[in-house]
């Protein structure tokens, strides 16, 4: 993984833990998951975690998004709004977070990073997860993946 990825996952992994999330409850997903498994090692802008939480605690971390995120602004453009409803987003020091909450009927697809101890979600599992966002930055990011692989 690239040095600049490693200093995120590793800050993002050390605001978690200080939010009392286990690290076998969190898998870490997108751009740095890619960089993890060496099919792309671009910088993240953010970090993407899928946490496995209660209703109670996603709503504990709705509140800290509403105070953490002064307007609406800040919300990335791209997420319509009932995906929107489904992921939090912190700014944390300028580093971003995108979680969303593990849906149970989701594939736990993932390998454990020895360093951080938090779980790497695999390829496959990004590549469905983009699928289902049907976005057009999703699609580029599964032929990049794609042509990444080959």
């Amino acid at each position: 993984m690239n040095n600049q990825n490693r200093v995120k996952l590793n800050k993002a992994v050390e605001i978690l833990n200080g939010l009392h999330f286990k690290n076998e409850n969190i898998m870490v997903t997108g751009s740095i998951a890619l960089d993890a498994q060496g099919v792309s090692n671009r910088v993240a802008h953010d970090v993407d975690f899928i946490i496995k939480m209660d209703e109670q605690t996603w709503r504990c971390m709705k509140l800290i998004e509403a105070i953490n995120l002064d307007d609406e602004d800040k919300a990335p453009k791209d997420y319509d709004l009932p995906e929107r409803k489904k992921m939090i987003i912190l700014n944390v020091d300028g580093l971003i977070l995108n979680i969303w909450k593990y849906d149970e009927e989701s594939d736990w697809s993932c390998i454990k990073d020895s360093e951080t101890g938090v779980y790497v979600a695999t390829v496959n599992h990004i590549i469905e997860a983009k699928k289902k966002y049907a976005r057009d930055k999703d699609f580029k990011d599964i032929y990049k993946i794609i042509k990444g692989l080959v």
